[in-house]
């Protein structure tokens, strides 16, 4: 195939031999395993030579533990070349040490372009990311030192040549342009320590090679990160959500937003001096485009007029501007059970009330009603239907009923009870079966 290996062919191979490795008891890889694969080039058999004695050394192929790059051998185009290169992630358990092996393709075959080594238990994670513009990809290293304790290192690659331009503690990391240089940035989020709370660390390499830090403070009582997302602002600024959980009065979740302003980096959701956000805290779910916008929204739970001793909820989604200021962007209410939410309208907001219907086996029914604030008269307007069983596409279509959607073994429909608009609510076949959408679980961090 020459010098340029298809990169699907590559991977193939390398799994499969792999998987013969591991089926035989060895690391090792013997010319009668090779014989037995898809006819293998002789790039790839030299590959595999290279391969062989660093195991043979003591070795293991170590996949890594986290992130989205796990194999313990990978293809990529370091600079951007157009070949790849192949990466190779070895532990030595006698010493705790990690080692990463590049190998560069040349005309008959793959050599030994360069190493890196660490020490730790398990590659946490890497990540390839092109920091100052120039074409060449940083590898960024995640050590796992300990069950609670991983460094982060990233080393600049020129001529093959690794050198490590820095190197720190974190908990969690992403990469994304929050600088709005045209370049990933590494972001960085570390856990709350006896001497210091949650903080944000934000890495920009300039063209120069200097990497330049930027940090901020999260907000106070935060005991566990439950994810970072990436995004945008209502005025289209970059920005990081850092979702927590932890000890707060009025919820367990909470959400920092971090930005690039003029100051430097800025939380601007941390407005009191108790050093909180307390407008993103709340007891359950996580933030997300939910409208599809390209704005990431927070999700405020209000407990809606209640017709039974059971709690309903709508979510109210709060979109920010760089400047704090929030602004409503939809209401939702999420059948966590069932797995479907509806988009309220706004003429909805104080004047809907809910409760559920299970009395028949295989449905479950949630029936909207409309109340005034000072009237306890509820008016029934609307019913959505999980529907399972053999009998649910028929049952879907019994008179009256419309049909929305199907996922799996269930089938989802609606009823009109009242005529379209009635009680000064906007409602019709058309606006249901558009605010209807099947639910995304990840949202969920606590019952709804």
């Amino acid at each position: 195939m020459g010098r340029k290996i298809h990169k699907r062919i590559v991977m193939v191979l390398l799994l499969v031999s792999l998987c013969v490795a591991l089926l035989s008891g060895c690391m090792s890889i013997s010319a009668d395993d090779l014989y037995s694969l898809p006819q293998l080039s002789e790039e790839y058999l030299l590959l595999q030579s290279h391969i062989n004695s660093i195991l043979n050394q003591g070795a293991e192929l170590s996949p890594l533990t986290g992130g989205v790059n796990r194999q313990a051998v990978q293809l990529i185009d370091l600079d951007g070349d157009g070949v790849d290169e192949v990466l190779a992630f070895f532990s030595f358990p006698s010493s705790s040490t990690l080692t990463l092996y590049i190998f560069k393709a040349e005309d008959k075959g793959y050599s030994i372009a360069e190493v890196i080594q660490g020490i730790g238990t398990a590659f946490e994670s890497v990540r390839f990311v092109d920091m100052d513009g120039d074409g060449v990809m940083e590898i960024v290293v995640g050590w796992q030192m300990g069950p609670a304790l991983r460094h982060l290192e990233i080393f600049s690659i020129r001529d093959y040549h690794a050198v490590s331009i820095m190197r720190t503690e974190y908990t969690e990391l992403t990469e994304f342009d929050l600088t709005g240089n045209g370049n990933n940035d590494i972001i960085v989020v570390r856990s709350p320590t006896q001497e210091s709370g949650a903080v944000i660390a934000v890495y920009t390499l300039m063209p120069d090679g200097e990497i330049v830090l930027a940090e901020a403070k999260l907000s106070t009582g935060i005991e566990m990160f439950v994810r970072v997302l990436t995004g945008r602002l209502t005025d289209g600024v970059p920005a990081v959500f850092i979702e927590s959980d932890g000890r707060f009065e009025d919820g367990g979740i909470i959400t920092d937003i971090c930005v690039f302003l003029e100051e430097g980096l800025v939380n601007i959701t941390v407005k009191g001096s108790n050093g909180v956000s307390e407008e993103t805290i709340r007891t359950h779910m996580n933030s997300s485009d939910i409208n599809g916008d390209g704005v990431i929204e927070i999700p405020m739970p209000r407990l809606l007029r209640a017709q039974s001793e059971t709690d309903y909820y709508a979510i109210d989604w709060y979109a920010f501007g760089s400047n704090g200021h929030s602004s409503l962007a939809l209401t939702t209410y999420h059948n966590n059970n069932d797995e479907w939410y509806l988009i309220l309208p706004f003429d909805w907001r104080g004047m809907v009330s809910l409760r559920r219907e299970d009395g028949i086996a295989g449905e479950r029914t949630v029936v909207f009603s409309s109340i005034l604030e000072d009237d306890d008269i509820y008016n029934d307007f609307l019913r959505i239907y999980k529907i399972t069983g053999d009998l649910r596409e028929n049952r879907a279509t019994l008179p009256g009923r419309l049909r929305l959607t199907e996922e799996g073994s269930a089938v989802y429909a609606f009823e009109l009870l009242a005529p379209p608009n009635s009680f000064g609510l906007t409602f019709d076949e058309h606006l249901i079966r558009s605010n209807f959408r099947l639910m995304y679980l990840e949202w969920l961090v606590g019952s709804g």
